[in-house]
């Protein structure tokens, strides 16, 4: 089970976690807008934040570096936006790097990287270096969770233990689960939306299986005619116990012939807990590409980042 790299970097979240804490967090402020910018699970992240932030009372969105070229949107961006938030686990993706060196001068820049004296530092006005949390492995696990903290720590820091989620969520993806699916589908709300779709795209890169993510009772509307025996549904919920709609839902989904797992809040800060619902689809993920004979830390196809010489 943990034979290669991509295992430790997922289990070793809770030693992250204790270094992130004794950074200073981003001050975040009233008034100020702000913009994150990434790909890939790292626009994910962005997301995911902007969301909370958001619920907070903060103005702040998230958007791909992909978009901001395409659409030529820096003006844009420069004039909707006080604050530029530029994500990239290797420092390396080419849009964003893009991206950062097109608003140079023209907004304020902070660059968010898991290694030091990479592209993206040296085009932001200033840049969290978290190299502690440096992964050899293609796929973006534990560092995801580092990342989100960090700037969950800037709203509100709450105490959360990542083993008890690591050993719960472990309990979940049972034998079972690994072994009998092979279709997987995440649905929640808002933050949690968010996390579905970020726990789509880590099942999919780990075990290339099909995934697919969406609102939680928007699934009935079309999604769920793709159920079948093979597929196993996961709903986020912010509560402490299911509401009656998301069991209604569960239940309907297993007498279609398919499981079903409503992952409930196990705190009253249930905003602030995405910072670990990750490590749910990166341990299925994982124990599926296991499953199926595949290399978790070389997914097929995939590459640590992606580097465009054209742009």
């Amino acid at each position: 089970m943990s034979s290669f790299k991509t295992y430790d970097e997922i289990t070793k979240v809770g030693k992250l976690f204790e270094i992130v804490d004794e950074l200073t967090p981003p001050q975040f402020e009233s008034g100020k807008r702000y913009i994150f910018i990434g790909c890939g699970s790292s626009y994910n992240a962005g997301l995911i934040v902007s969301e909370v932030m958001t619920r907070y009372g903060f103005t702040a969105k998230a958007i791909t570096a992909g978009e901001v070229l395409i659409k030529e949107m820096v003006e844009e961006l420069v004039s909707n936006f006080d604050h530029a938030i530029l994500i990239s686990r290797t420092g390396f993706t080419t849009e964003t790097v893009k991206v950062a060196e097109m608003l140079k001068g023209r907004i304020r820049t902070l660059g968010v990287t898991c290694d030091k004296n990479t592209p993206l530092a040296a085009a932001c006005d200033s840049t969290y270096e978290l190299d502690f949390a440096h992964e050899e492995s293609v796929i973006m696990t534990a560092s995801f969770s580092a990342i989100l903290r960090l700037f969950l720590n800037a709203i509100k820091q709450i105490d959360v233990n990542p083993e008890e989620y690591l050993k719960k969520f472990d309990e979940k993806t049972s034998e079972q689960i690994v072994s009998n699916k092979s279709h997987f589908v995440f649905l929640g709300y808002r933050e949690r939306y968010y996390m579905a779709r970020e726990s789509a795209l880590k099942v999919q890169e780990l075990s290339l299986d099909h995934t697919e993510f969406h609102e939680t009772l928007e699934y009935r509307h079309g999604p769920i005619a793709l159920l079948s025996e093979k597929s196993h549904v996961v709903i986020f919920s912010e509560f402490r116990n299911p509401s009656p709609l998301e069991e209604d839902l569960a239940n309907d989904i297993i007498n279609r012939g398919a499981s079903a797992e409503i992952i409930t809040s196990c705190t009253d800060e249930s905003l602030f807990e995405v910072q670990v619902l990750n490590l749910y689809s990166q341990i299925l993920g994982y124990k599926r590409a296991i499953h199926k004979g595949l290399n978790p830390d070389k997914p097929h196809g995939l590459t640590k980042f992606v580097s465009l010489e054209d742009l």
